[in-house]
């Protein structure tokens, strides 16, 4: 099971999607203030000093990634039903890259509020990644199927 390439692959859109969950993904300053905003998965936060004060929760953002998350990591333990691994990789890139617009959107819809330009951290693009990945799971998946299929056709 984790000693095929594709479970390597989902393994680690995994790690990177919790990764997603516990960090922020987006900041913001506002100028008169100069009170910095951060913006996770859990919602928009203020961070004044070593105090980190909840603004606002967004719930909705989190329960679509821990539903990608099961997703993902359920996909990993289908290895024997493989058009079933197939049906959900395509169904989990799907909801990575609509994942990507609505994390997009939020942060557009904060900063206007705000009236500050967001500064982007590096798991901002961790969907996108993600996608990426279960898109090589796919294709190792569809290979070993051709392959059974092939040796199949031989007996």
């Amino acid at each position: 099971m984790i000693q095929r390439i594709q479970s390597l692959f989902l393994l680690a859109s995994v790690i990177l999607l919790s990764i997603l969950m516990y960090n922020p993904f987006a900041s913001f300053i506002v100028e008169p203030q100069m009170a910095k905003y951060t913006l996770g998965v859990l919602g928009l936060s203020v961070v004044d000093g070593s105090t980190v004060e909840k603004v606002q929760s967004i719930w909705f953002l989190l329960g679509f990634i821990i539903a990608v998350l099961l997703i993902s990591f359920v996909t990993i333990f289908l290895y024997h039903r493989r058009l079933l691994q197939i049906r959900l990789c395509v169904l989990t890139i799907v909801m990575l890259v609509g994942l990507q617009g609505v994390m997009y959107y939020v942060v557009f819809a904060f900063g206007q509020n705000l009236n500050s330009k967001p500064s982007y951290s590096l798991v901002f693009i961790f969907p996108l990644i993600a996608a990426i990945l279960n898109f090589l799971a796919l294709r190792a998946i569809a290979r070993d199927e051709a392959l059974i299929r092939s040796l199949d056709r031989l007996r």
